[in-house]
Order: C-alpha cells, then structure tokens, then sequence
C-alpha cells in the first residue's frame, strides 16, 4: 500500500471510530507510552475494555500501533517507530482539535 493510502485508511478508521483517535490523541501526547489493552481502557482513555481492544487490532492492522508480549502471555501496546507516520498523526489530531477531547464512553 502507497504511503498516502496507508494515511487515507488512517484517517478513515480515525474518523469513524472514536476510541481509536482518543488512543492516537493519547500517543501522539505520550510517545513513549505502553500498556496492555486492559490499561489503557482503564488510564488512558477511560473506554469499555472490548472497544479498547477492538480499536488496538485495527490500530495494529494500519501501523500505528505495536505489539510486545510480555512473559504472562500479555500483549502491550505502543506507538509506531516510524517518525513520518508519528508527525502526521500528531497533525491530523491537532487540526482535529476540540473533536478529539469528546469522552468515549
């Protein structure tokens, strides 16, 4: 997939789904942040865990996000690597603005 249409599918999924830009809000503020899906439910973005863990696989399915397994069998989530896509979601969630502060739940 081109760059660009990586982004537009981006931009879909984060305009359709309002737990996946809160979590994008969030790493875009904490770029170093991880947690399991439980825990960034819970601290994060205060959601219902299955929305949560729904919206990290499409995150994941489109490269923002990654994941770790820890020893418990656990997986943990964090920001992509990749500093061209980090800028541009940091700049589609800022033009978003007051949008990306709606609460989830």
């Amino acid at each position: 997939m081109k760059r660009n249409d990586r982004l537009v599918a981006i931009h879909r999924l984060l305009d359709s789904d309002p737990v996946s830009l809160q979590i994008v809000a969030y790493l875009t503020r904490n770029t170093e942040a991880a947690d399991t899906a439980q825990g960034i439910a819970e601290w994060w973005i205060r959601a219902e865990h299955c929305a949560t863990a729904r919206a990290l696989r499409a995150l994941l399915d489109h490269g923002v996000v990654r994941s770790m397994s820890v020893p418990n069998a656990t997986s943990v989530y964090a920001f992509t690597r990749d500093p061209s896509l980090r800028k541009s979601l940091a700049e589609y969630v800022q033009a978003l603005g007051d949008r990306v502060d709606t609460p989830v739940r």
